[in-house]
């Protein structure tokens, strides 16, 4: 394996290392909080209820949203460096470009595009929520819609960048 790819690929493990310390720091300081997720044995249930447990979709919400920026952010400054080869040298940036065809990082990208897809489907939804002054009904339709649009395209978009990998 060439140096630039494995150059890459610490500097890959770094960022998701970054991602996952990020995400643990977020969820123990809501746990600390009281605001924390809370994962039990009646999970599920709690987003049916009415009153206060309603609001936890939203919670999940708002960490998601939050550690997806975070992961998206990272994942760019990568991606600046490894693009910026090209100024260095043609060849160094096509050798560093063939790890992208193999099948770890095409199921990466494939994740990559399901944060990219919920952070921005779930920041055009607070905008509205904002602008619109929703209520927190139509507040919630529109976080499940949310959530659905990015399983769906997430699946979508995953096979297709997957595929070529598997083929």
């Amino acid at each position: 394996m060439p140096a630039i790819q494995l150059l890459f690929i610490a500097g890959l493990t770094a960022v998701l290392a970054g991602v996952v310390g990020f995400a643990a720091v977020v969820l123990a300081s809501a746990a600390r909080s009281g605001g924390g997720p809370h994962v039990t044995s009646g999970f599920l249930r709690r987003f049916a209820r009415p009153g206060r447990e309603r609001a936890e979709l939203h919670r999940w919400a708002f960490y998601l949203h939050r550690i997806t920026g975070f992961a998206i952010f990272a994942f760019l400054c990568l991606h600046i460096l490894d693009v910026s080869t090209y100024a260095l040298s043609p060849a160094l940036y096509d050798e560093l470009h063939g790890l992208y065809a193999t099948a770890p990082m095409r199921v990466f990208e494939a994740g990559l595009l399901v944060a990219i897809l919920f952070h921005t489907l779930n920041g055009l939804r607070l905008v509205a929520v904002d602008v619109a002054d929703m209520g927190i009904d139509a507040s919630r339709r529109a976080l499940v819609a949310v959530a659905a649009l990015t399983v769906v395209l997430g699946a979508a978009g995953g096979a297709v960048i997957v595929a070529p990998a598997f083929a």
